[in-house]
């Protein structure tokens, strides 16, 4: 059996009246539901509630979305300029919000190569120049909250404790652009060799830094150990052509330093949900924070 996505034909009469609803009756020619198979066993697969649309202009993708990922798409991204999907509209049902957007076909950025990582960067810097500086706070004052929690959970750790107040301490005065939230590698899609950035339901005006720190953070050679491969010459591709990219910059070693910060946010973020079985989130924030300490 094939690891990854794959679609089967589950669609009941209301996911197709929902449908209907937001793009017309007498567009779907066909619609399936996709999953995801993470085992090798035949039940081992999740269905997720989102749906590929055959449609006589083109493939789609419905899904059931949040409040800030619609608004994502409304306010910053339904624009041809970016490398992201096409918005069409949305639909309240109940409770549930479902969106509809283009389709983009292709392999995601899991296994990485020299030329997707510069192309990640400029689909990424395209949207941090279209809102470097945004004044809008909603989706950061979340974010700040966010990070004052995991501050208390890792403040008494005499290093990473320290040097995450630093990182904490540079995210009021950061400046901040348009970001995904979640850019990894499977949240980016290598489309007729360029890269499409989906899923932007974390999205919002967010310090620049942090996108690029979590495309790289959680990247190693290692495929056994992280599902994610990147090299180092990779990721110093990725990282300088953003930063030359960018049309208004921090000073190159801030630039390096605010990245770095973000990536410890990284390591912190999953030791504080757990996630650390073998504690390589904890050794590698300990070097890392060593590190940002004598460097301040």
């Amino acid at each position: 059996m094939t690891m990854g996505q794959f679609e089967i034909n589950e669609v009941s009469d209301r996911i197709q009246h929902l449908a209907e609803n937001i793009l017309g009756r007498g567009i779907i020619e066909t619609m399936s539901r996709v999953c995801e198979r993470y085992g090798l066993r035949e039940n081992e697969f999740r269905k997720y509630d989102v749906y590929k649309i055959i449609t006589k202009d083109g493939k789609r993708i419905m899904k059931k979305a949040s409040d800030c990922e619609a608004s994502n798409y409304k306010k910053y991204l339904n624009t041809n300029r970016f490398n992201v999907p096409s918005y069409y509209g949305s639909y309240v049902d109940g409770k549930d919000l479902w969106i509809i957007l283009e389709n983009i076909e292709g392999n995601d950025l899991r296994d990485m190569t020299d030329e997707l990582a510069i192309e990640a960067a400029e689909s990424l810097a395209v949207i941090q120049n279209a809102y470097w500086n945004c004044t809008d706070t909603e989706r950061f004052e979340t974010y700040l909250k966010r990070i004052e929690k995991r501050y208390s959970f890792i403040k008494d750790n005499d290093v990473i404790g320290k040097a995450y107040k630093i990182f904490l301490e540079r995210q009021l005065v950061c400046p901040r652009t348009m970001s995904n939230g979640d850019f990894l590698e499977f949240n980016s899609v290598n489309h007729e060799g360029k890269v499409y950035i989906i899923d932007w339901g974390f999205g919002g005006i967010l310090p620049y830094s942090l996108d690029i720190a979590r495309f790289i953070a959680h990247a190693t050679e290692n495929r056994a150990t992280f599902p994610f491969y990147m090299n180092e010459k990779q990721k110093k591709l990725f990282v300088d052509h953003v930063y030359e990219l960018l049309n208004m910059k921090p000073d190159y070693e801030q630039y390096l330093y605010d990245i770095k910060l973000a990536i410890l946010n990284e390591y912190v973020e999953f030791i504080e949900a757990d996630e650390d079985e073998d504690n390589w989130y904890l050794e590698h924030a300990n070097i890392l924070a060593k590190e940002l300490i004598e460097s301040n």
